[in-house]
This record gives C-alpha cells, sequence and structure tokens, in this order.
C-alpha cells in the first residue's frame, strides 16, 4: 500500500531524526502516516500505566491492608491490568520505533525497553514474596527486594515519559501538563511509600483492621480492654497459648524476666477457664528436627507445666514449625467449629516469642479472620534481648505491642 506524504511531513520527519542522530535511510516513508496514531497510544497506554495504574495499585495495597486476601487480589488485579497496558504501549512504540528507526540510538526506547523487560519479572518476585510471607507473616528479603524494585521501575518508567515527550517534539503545554501530573503523582507515590517504611503503618492512620467489626472496640486510640470482673466473654472465645516451652524458659537460655511472665501468664490462663462460659485453650508447640532446642520429643521441647500452668484433658495441642501458628498446620480446624461465626470469634494470644511466632500468629489471625476481634495480653509474652540494635527484651515487646495496636489487635490487661 502507498502513501502520499506531504513535503512538510517529510521535512519534519528528517529533520527530527537529524537531530536524532538517525539515518535517513532507515526510515520507512511509506508508513510515515501511521506515526502520529501509534504515538498518540504509546503515549496514552504507557502514561495510564506508569502514572495512574501501576502507582496506584501499589498504594492501594497499603490503604486496604485491612481486607486482609481481598486486598492482595485488588493490588494482583490492577498491577496486572498495568502489566497489560505497559505491554500493548511497548507494541505501539516498537511499531514507531520501526517506522523512524529509532529503537537502539536514543535514551527513551532504549530505557524504556529495559524497564518494561524488568518487569516483565516483577509478577514472579511477588509470588516468591506472598508465598514467604503466608509461611512467616513478617516482611523479609524478598518483601524487600519486591517492593523497591517495583518502586524504582515504576519512577524510572515516569521519567523516561518525559524523555518519550522531549524525543517527539511535543508542544511546550504538553511537556508542562505531563510533568505536572507526573511529579505530583510521582511525589505522592514516594511519599507514601517513604511513609509506610519509616512508621510501619498505613497513611492517615487508617487501621490494618476494619472498623466496622463488631470488636474493632478504638484498637487504635490506645483504649485496651481489661481481663478482669465484667469483661464480656464470648461463647467463641479462644486462648492461644503460643510456644511456652522449656527451652525458652528454663535455665541455660530463658527469655529475660521468664518468671514474671510466667505468673502472667498463670493469671491469664485462670482468668479464661474462670470465664463463664470458659474460654476455650488451644496450646501451641513449636518443633524444628534440625534446631535441638526445639527437637520434637526432647526435654527442651516440651511445654511448661506448672501447678498453675497446665494442659487439661479436654484441650489440644497444636504443633507448627513455622512462626505463623495457622500455617500447614490442624489450628483452624479447632477454631471453625460446628456452628463457628467469624464475626463473633474472639482470639486471645499470649506466649512467646514476641517478636517472632507471638507478631506471626497474630497477623496469621487478622488474615484469616477479619472480622474476628483479636487481642494479645500485656506482660504475658515475651522474648529475647535484640543486642544487634541495642533494646532490651522488653523493649522489644513494647514494640511489637504497638506495632500491632497499629494492625488492630487489642491489647489486654491482665488486671
Amino acid at each position: 500500500m502507498n502513501y502520499y506524504v506531504t513535503p512538510a511531513v517529510l521535512f519534519g520527519f528528517v529533520f527530527a531524526s537529524l537531530f536524532s542522530n538517525v539515518s535517513a535511510g532507515g526510515i520507512i516513508f511509506a508508513d510515515l502516516p501511521l506515526v502520529p496514531n501509534y504515538a498518540k497510544s504509546h503515549g496514552i497506554l504507557m502514561g495510564l500505566a506508569f502514572v495512574v495504574v501501576l502507582p496506584g495499585g501499589a498504594i492501594l495495597m497499603r490503604l486496604m491492608s485491612s481486607k486482609g486476601k481481598t486486598a492482595v487480589w485488588v493490588h494482583v488485579g490492577i498491577q496486572l491490568v498495568g502489566w497489560v497496558l505497559m505491554i500493548s504501549g511497548l507494541a505501539m512504540g516498537v511499531k514507531v520505533g520501526k517506522i523512524l528507526d529509532r529503537l537502539e540510538n536514543n535514551a527513551h526506547t532504549i530505557l524504556g525497553t529495559v524497564v518494561v523487560a524488568l518487569l516483565l519479572l516483577q509478577p514472579v518476585f511477588g509470588y516468591l514474596h506472598h508465598r514467604r510471607f503466608m509461611t512467616t507473616q513478617k516482611r523479609g528479603k524478598m518483601t524487600l527486594f519486591h517492593v523497591w524494585y517495583g518502586r524504582i521501575l515504576i519512577l524510572l518508567g515516569m521519567l523516561n515519559g518525559g524523555f518519550g515527550l522531549k524525543l517527539a517534539a511535543n508542544s511546550t503545554g504538553g511537556n508542562i501538563a505531563y510533568a505536572v501530573v507526573a511529579g505530583v503523582i510521582g511525589a505522592t507515590y514516594l511519599g507514601v511509600m517513604i511513609h509506610f517504611e519509616i512508621t510501619g503503618r498505613v497513611l492517615l492512620g487508617i487501621s490494618k483492621r476494619d472498623k466496622d467489626s463488631p470488636y474493632y472496640n478504638g484498637a487504635n486510640s490506645g483504649i485496651s480492654p481489661s481481663l478482669g470482673s465484667g469483661y464480656a466473654i464470648s461463647p467463641t472465645r479462644i486462648l492461644l497459648v503460643v510456644d511456652v516451652q522449656r527451652s525458652l524458659m528454663d535455665p541455660p537460655n530463658p527469655v529475660p524476666g521468664a518468671t514474671k511472665i510466667l505468673r502472667n501468664l498463670e493469671a491469664a490462663l485462670a482468668r479464661e477457664r474462670a470465664a463463664s462460659p470458659p474460654t476455650k485453650v488451644i496450646w501451641i508447640r513449636h518443633g524444628e528436627d534440625d534446631d535441638p532446642d526445639f527437637a520434637p520429643n526432647t526435654t527442651p521441647w516440651e511445654i511448661v507445666q506448672t501447678e498453675l500452668f497446665r494442659i487439661q484433658e479436654n484441650e489440644v495441642v497444636v504443633d507448627k514449625t513455622t512462626p505463623n501458628s495457622f500455617h500447614k498446620t490442624s489450628l483452624a480446624s479447632h477454631i471453625e467449629t460446628a456452628g463457628f461465626d467469624a464475626k463473633s470469634l474472639q482470639l486471645v494470644i499470649m506466649g512467646l516469642q514476641s517478636d517472632y511466632c507471638i507478631q506471626a500468629t497474630a497477623r496469621g489471625a487478622i488474615a484469616r479472620y477479619p472480622s474476628a476481634r483479636v487481642s494479645l495480653v500485656h506482660g504475658a509474652h515475651g522474648t529475647y534481648d535484640d543486642e544487634k540494635n541495642g533494646r532490651s527484651a522488653e523493649e522489644v515487646s513494647e514494640q511489637i505491642e504497638r506495632d500491632l495496636r497499629d494492625e488492630g489487635v487489642l491489647i489486654e490487661y491482665i488486671n
């Protein structure tokens, strides 16, 4: 098919190619009339992908943290839409590049191709991060890699949009408009991400628990209920006693303040059993074949038993191998019994260690039961000193309480 090219159009593209150090011999002159539509489509698709959809999906993931799995699927869905827009935009850009012979000889096309190619790997990193997080309920190296890998590439994509406008000799007004929009969104995106990294909380103080939950009870206001008399006990109130094992409580290496923690554990357990109706108690025990402190069927692995802190015949023991007590265990089956209603469920957590299995189990409970009431008993959990950061065990436990409270976990007091 032949096209008629006006002298003005021909001169414009040849002039542009000269300033871009592109050989005119590589231009497909017959297809020049297609360039405006292809270029416009390329700009719109890439602009939507990098300025709106991809950063928007990342921000929504933070703001919707209270929705658990729903937030994850919304994030995945939005990012996949951005992914499709990005690939479609790349296809349009390649068409323009072929026609104008600009595929490998300018910053815009080279940087854009690299960014898109690297982002094609992001879903894989996201899957690896999610799989590990569901196991540990903690941010690890793969989490940091996944989020910062994406953030850097999104910002580079925004920047590359400016290079594209310059390459296309866009109008001054168009350049300014893009710079303003991309700048505002980019700054907002970066600000939200930095805020989250520094504070560990969601922007604007939005709780990670749904405020419409019947058991929200002002979790972020610092108001914490007591286990004393008058406390409303739910028929579906369940106490999780996590990893109170001899390797962590007995010499030679007990957690700091083990004696005081045990007294608080005994007091909390006694109050729950004395409730009417009595609270269901589930004991959780950690085991690892390659760790002598937690090797199954050894003395250090055993749950501490005292006169006031003892497993009763009607109480079950759930064995686990990861920090999250819900991961690949039978715990949920003991909670979700006949007549189970997540909206009336109250899960009370205590035990060891604050910054590992207690934190992971609390987060696992929130993720599995978003409408339930999840609480942690103050003083009835502990851990070791954080020597690397110069923090005492008590300071670590207090920080975990603050973090979990910000995520919607209630802090209960024994007295």
